[in-house]
């Protein structure tokens, strides 16, 4: 009985980390593919735009953790700022944004990372 649940915790283990790394490639490769694309984004497009040329319009909703952007609203010694921050890259310093007025959702700044 001790070598079976040894054994089935093991597989278990390895099933789960077999899980974690095949997730983990999938966002990863999704994070490359919207920092490639930032290349070709330019300040004055429409943050639709800017958002197809990325590569996540596809995606209903903005809220989608590793899948789409994230709405975030900076103030900073009273300036406000509005901009989507997309997935890090794993070992990458900053994270890539684009910087857009509310009002008319045209792209203001665009920062792709370092």
């Amino acid at each position: 009985m001790k070598k079976f649940l040894l054994y089935f915790f093991a597989s278990a283990g390895i099933i789960g980390l077999t899980f974690k790394i095949i997730v983990f490639y999938q966002n990863e490769k999704l994070a490359a593919h919207y920092w490639k694309n930032c290349q070709n984004v330019e300040t004055g497009m429409t943050l639709e735009q800017a958002r197809e040329i990325i590569g996540d319009l596809r995606y209903a909703s903005w809220t989608q953790d590793k899948k789409s952007a994230e709405i975030l609203v900076y103030e900073w010694k009273g300036e406000v700022t509005y901009s989507l921050v997309y997935p890090m890259l794993f070992g990458g310093s900053d994270t890539m944004r684009i910087y857009f007025d509310p009002i008319s959702l045209r792209v203001t700044e665009i920062f792709c990372g370092e």
